[in-house]
């Protein structure tokens, strides 16, 4: 009888020592410093994709993702 009174003192000692410990290294995740110094998101005008505006190629009013799409899109438009 003393020894399953041991066995589970020596288990709740365990499992309350596991939860202190879990519960100190969580904390309110934070949102990325990176993406707070990204702005805002600007939709490629030739496929779509959603980049940082600071990586973004301007061609007139629109907006791309690469210069290659800005390309394209501007030999696109000619051929019509």
């Amino acid at each position: 009888m003393r020894l399953l009174l041991l066995i589970a003192a020596i288990v709740g000692v365990f499992l309350i020592v596991r939860t202190l410990l879990r519960s100190t290294g969580r904390r309110t995740p934070e949102k990325p410093e990176q993406l707070k110094q990204q702005g805002a998101m600007v939709r490629c005008a030739h496929c779509g994709v959603h980049v940082p505006q600071f990586e973004a190629y301007r061609s007139g009013n629109r907006m791309y993702c690469s210069r290659d799409h800005a390309l394209a899109d501007k030999r696109d438009h000619n051929e019509d």
